[in-house]
């Protein structure tokens, strides 16, 4: 008689369904496992005899064959594991179970040679596809038990070894294990309170966190470009709970969650080294993997030292800087991960990093900073909203302590900022994805606004795109402001992030 078990395998991001198929028959004792699995699934047979065996079962040695399907699909991860591991002890009637439990339920886990069923990837994604599929409920790891209860509507099974999923199968009056935790504030260590000066760098910050704006930070080398980065965090709203659910699938199904990171709760901060390759900023690989800017989704990308990146690098974020995504095609696959961040980026002027100081400290030729800053290229500076520069601090501004906002008194203006273009787009998007539609919709200018933008289009060169993201970013500011409308004031203020000499 042949068992079947329920499981999922997945293509990138995207979960599907996958039947394991169990059958033990006479013959020369054997273990073999067909349908495309990968290493990990070929190396599971020690740890599922071993598991079974320490568990207290006997088995029996026979022939047994495990089948995968669809077999032309491609399964990677230890998760399925226990899928086999059931499916071999029914099918060896070591254990009975209803055959209802069986088609309601999706088995996921890793087995050890003790029989412990272990923390694995994707849990998230299986138990959104049960959910979908009209499935009861999904049998998981107890480690991952904070992770699959993000999915409310469904039954989340949690169990710590093999006995455990035995008593489910045969018991229905199974006593699940439960688990509390309280959510956590986002409590940071860090604040804007902290930076002294740079007013124009805060409010920059500021826009780029009520509207998703993008910004690109040039200034000498201590002015503070990383210090007022990762503070962006600080002022950016908490994440709603599907972005939650969106976040922590991202981060399961890459293997970035454990038993101090069991779920997403705070938007993440991405800073990459700018020696990385382009695949782990982008994604790809031989099996479709997240890049880091798929694991800054709904959060920020931080490129520091950005020229010093790789070229190819720099040139593949135009798509997902425009678009929100990325496609990654291949010989053997095209897959679509999401991107949809807040990116900054933080250069020196040139190569020493001195050009914006007086006193003749920069000894760099006009030439060579000129070739330095072509290193970032129009395509890619077009696609970034707000350009500033920064410089040192002057002795005044150092020693002097005088009255700064705390990022609290700042997010507080984001939120309102935010909840503005909540009501004006039905939604949670921003102003930084309008369409042109919707650009012409909310983004109207009166005479006095529309005669300093044919000038600035004219002087400055304002391509298409560039033009829009002035409108864009103005619109951000008239909303910080409450402003029902685009003022002159606001075009003003979004020019000035535009007219940066090095940029």
């Amino acid at each position: 008689m042949i068992t079947k078990i329920k499981s999922l395998g997945y293509f990138g991001i995207e979960p599907f369904l996958v039947d394991v198929e169990v059958d033990i028959s006479r013959g020369l004792p054997s273990f073999n496992i067909v349908g495309l699995g990968d290493t990990a699934i070929n190396e599971s047979k020690e740890r599922i005899r071993a598991g079974i065996r320490n568990s207290g079962y006997k088995l029996e040695p026979k022939k047994i064959t495990v089948n995968l399907t669809p077999a032309n699909l491609k399964k990677v991860g230890t998760h399925f594991d226990l899928p086999i591991g059931i499916g071999i002890m029914i099918a060896s009637n070591i254990i009975k179970s209803k055959n209802d439990i069986l088609k309601d339920y999706l088995f996921m886990g890793e087995l050890s040679l003790t029989g412990e069923i272990k923390r694995t990837q994707g849990i998230v994604n299986g138990a959104i596809l049960a959910k979908e599929k009209g499935y009861k409920g999904i049998i998981i790891p107890y480690d991952n038990l904070k992770e699959g209860i993000l999915i409310k509507g469904i039954d989340i099974i949690p169990v710590k070894n093999l006995k455990d999923t035995v008593d489910f199968l045969e018991n229905e009056n199974y006593k699940k294990h439960e688990v509390s935790f309280d959510d956590e504030n986002e409590n940071y260590n860090i604040d804007f309170y902290d930076v002294k000066g740079q007013e124009k760098a805060k409010r920059a910050l500021e826009i780029c966190a009520s509207g998703g704006h993008n910004l690109l930070m040039v200034g000498t080398p201590g002015s503070g470009k990383t210090m007022l980065a990762k503070r962006i965090m600080t002022i950016l709203p908490p994440l709603t709970d599907e972005e939650k659910i969106e976040v922590t699938k991202l981060y399961s199904i890459s293997g970035e969650l454990n038993e101090e990171k069991p779920i997403i709760d705070k938007r993440p901060f991405r800073a990459p080294h700018h020696t990385s390759s382009s695949v782990s900023i982008i994604g790809g690989g031989k099996n479709p993997s997240l890049g880091e800017i798929s694991l800054a989704n709904k959060g920020v990308l931080f490129l520091d030292e950005i020229v010093e990146f790789k070229k190819d690098v720099l040139e593949a974020l135009r798509e997902p800087l425009e678009e929100k995504k990325v496609s990654i095609t291949r010989a053997m696959y095209k897959a679509e991960f999401p991107a949809d961040f807040i990116f900054i980026g933080a250069c020196n002027p040139c190569k020493c990093g001195f050009a914006f100081e007086s006193g003749n400290l920069c000894t760099c030729s006009p030439s060579e900073i000129s070739r330095y800053m072509k290193k970032l290229s129009g395509p890619i500076l077009d696609r970034i909203d707000l350009k500033i520069e920064i410089k040192r601090l002057t002795e005044d501004e150092l020693i002097e302590n005088s009255q700064r906002e705390t990022s609290q008194t700042i997010k507080e203006r984001v939120i309102k900022a935010r909840e503005i273009q909540k009501k004006r787009f039905g939604s949670n998007r921003l102003n930084s994805s309008m369409t042109r539609d919707e650009i012409e919709k909310y983004c109207k200018l009166d005479e006095d606004s529309k005669n300093i933008m044919k000038v600035a289009i004219k002087n400055l060169n304002l391509s298409a795109r560039s033009f829009d993201k002035i409108l864009k970013t103005a619109r951000t500011i008239s909303d910080l402001d409450g402003a029902k409308n685009i003022e002159k004031i606001h075009i003003l203020e979004a020019l000035s992030y535009r007219t940066d000499e090095f940029l």
